[in-house]
């Protein structure tokens, strides 16, 4: 057997994608009402940042779902990033 049969092969971005959408949608609590999110000191707005991811999320899983767009590596890590900022300041507004 050789070496290049024995290795797993890497996603493409596509798949990859779709593994992020699913990761992100099963750990962001898009589920949250606006007086949950609203209340109290605010340390960075909860509310624009789950509309924006939700909005996102959404746009990419239509575009997959119709093969209208195939994701760059930048698309990835933008949809990374954002994810990430919007769960830190979930964090911070202690509704995760």
């Amino acid at each position: 057997m050789s070496r290049s049969q024995t290795r797993q092969r890497k996603p493409n971005t596509t798949d990859a994608m779709r593994t992020l959408l699913a990761t992100i949608r099963n750990t962001i609590p898009f589920g949250l009402e606006d007086a949950d999110m609203c209340q109290g000191i605010c340390r960075g707005c909860s509310k624009k940042m789950m509309e924006m991811l939700d909005a996102e999320v959404s746009q990419w899983q239509v575009d997959l779902d119709n093969q209208t767009a195939e994701p760059t590596f930048a698309d990835l890590a933008f949809m990374e990033k954002l994810a990430r900022r919007t769960y830190k300041v979930l964090q911070r507004n202690n509704l995760i």
